[in-house]
């Protein structure tokens, strides 16, 4: 048996066309299936379905569609981050709530599925409770158990009853740490008491719910395995998954081009992986060679049942309804604190993204006070104090998105949050909520990420204060 079966490698949907010989040529090889980055619906569909025709067996095709198709292929529909949907289903109540997450998750499989991705690297069912964690932050539905394990339950029932498989990740759970798993190996220093009192409960209940997949995160996590190895590369934490809480589907590896793998080479981390009893080895950085490698220490396969099907995909989702599904959950989401009156603002923005600027805040604010000033403060810039007008209430703007190899910026931000805190009436967080930790003010608006309608929403909530 080929030791392909065990790999997911990467698809770039850019170079689906120029390279889909190259993508072919593994599918005959016999992977398991690709991981999709990128690309145009329209090219990626038409790729995914010829990839398939040529597959001697139906192929994962998987995307960390977190927020929707639109996250990763263009044409899709970009969803609101985790806990922007959590903070929409509280407002909600009880009674819409369900109706809203139906809606919402059967957009997602249905994209999905129209763009030949039969598989979601979702929910994140990680309790954020660390507030200093660079990676999870927003991705998470929340806090506590509770939230976390409800949300992620829908969001499995609803994807997976449209025929997509869901996957639960990071396991055993990567919010309470302060490192990028895709940059270094974080350590989570919890005792199994804890463990399973917390961080264990949201994947518990996924079990319970039927989820069909899991991800093993790359974390060291010692009451689970003594040894610090990380969790994805552990027979003992395979072991606890399958034995202790009766998990029977497919166990999946987070990336292997990711730092969390600590100390081992890809290579041997993939031999350690399959030993330890995972089923599929995920974005390995040189499919060939990680199979080459794998074959050569004589590993002993057994079968892999993937039973995965290719339902038609053939059905165009009403993407005009979810583009406006999405804006209306956005508006939803944004969550306010306090109240500010403001006679002469001046807004401030604090960016660690290049490409977040505030234009839409902005632009937004202009409609109704065309003579608003600001500036803008980037990583490694001093506060222009002399722009900054006397008499004027200062209305700052934070966006800091949780993105993959970020690495850790928040105490740049967090630093310069600080020197204006004193003077700031309003303070907006287009992003990471737990950044206005760090700040005062009279008034906090929570928009949980950047875009174009959370921005205009989050003004709205100023200009009703000034009329």
């Amino acid at each position: 048996m080929s030791f392909y079966c065990r790999l997911i490698p990467r698809l770039n949907g850019d170079e689906l066309s120029s390279r889909f010989d190259y993508y072919a040529a593994l599918t005959r090889k016999g992977v398991a299936g690709f991981i999709i980055f990128g690309g145009e619906i329209d090219v990626v569909r038409d790729g995914l379905r010829e990839l398939q025709r040529i597959s001697e067996r139906p192929l994962i095709i998987a995307s960390d569609l977190e927020q929707g198709l639109g996250q990763h292929v263009r044409g899709g529909t970009l969803f609101p981050p985790a806990m922007a949907i959590a903070s929409a289903v509280r407002k909600a109540g009880v009674g819409s709530a369900s109706s809203l997450l139906t809606k919402l998750y059967s957009a997602f499989a249905q994209e999905a599925l129209y763009a030949g991705i039969n598989t979601i690297f979702a929910p994140v069912l990680d309790i954020n409770t660390n507030p200093k964690n660079p990676i999870i932050a927003t991705r998470s539905f929340g806090e506590d158990p509770e939230t976390v394990s409800y949300l992620g339950c829908e969001m499995i029932d609803i994807i997976q009853g449209n025929n997509v498989i869901a996957c639960g990740k990071h396991f055993p759970g990567h919010g309470d740490t302060d490192i990028d798993s895709h940059i270094s190996l974080p350590v989570l220093n919890r005792g199994l008491f804890d463990l399973e009192n917390n961080e264990l409960i949201p994947f518990r209940r996924a079990i319970d719910c039927g989820v069909k997949m899991i991800m093993l995160g790359h974390l060291s996590v010692p009451a689970i395995d003594p040894s610090g190895i990380p969790v994805s590369l552990s027979a003992m934490a395979v072991s606890y998954l399958r034995n202790i809480m009766g998990f029977k589907g497919i166990v999946i590896t987070d990336a292997m081009n990711m730092g969390g793998i600590g100390k081992f080479t890809e290579e041997e981390a993939s031999v350690m992986a399959l030993k330890a009893g995972v089923d599929i080895i995920l974005h390995p950085k040189d499919p060939d060679n990680i199979a080459a490698y794998l074959r050569q220490n004589n590993l002993s396969m057994e079968s892999l049942n993937l039973n995965i099907s290719t339902p038609p995909n053939d059905l165009k989702p009403g993407f005009d309804d979810n583009r406006r599904l999405s804006e209306e959950m956005t508006r939803m989401a944004i969550r306010t604190e306090g109240a500010a009156h403001i006679k002469n603002p001046f807004i401030i923005i604090i960016t660690d993204d290049e490409d977040e600027d505030g234009r839409y805040f902005i632009a937004a604010l202009r409609k109704k006070h065309p003579d608003i000033k600001h500036c803008s403060i980037l990583p490694g810039v001093d506060i222009p104090w002399q722009t900054i007008p006397p008499g004027h209430d200062l209305l700052i703007s934070i966006f800091s998105n949780v993105r993959a190899w970020k690495g850790d910026t928040k105490r740049w931000v967090m630093s310069a949050i600080s020197r204006l805190k004193d003077r700031a009436k309003i303070f907006a967080a287009f992003g990471n909520p737990y950044l206005l930790n760090e700040g005062s003010g009279d008034m906090r608006i929570y928009a949980y990420w950047a875009s174009k309608e959370a921005q205009e929403a989050a003004a709205e909530k100023i200009m009703i204060l000034r009329s």
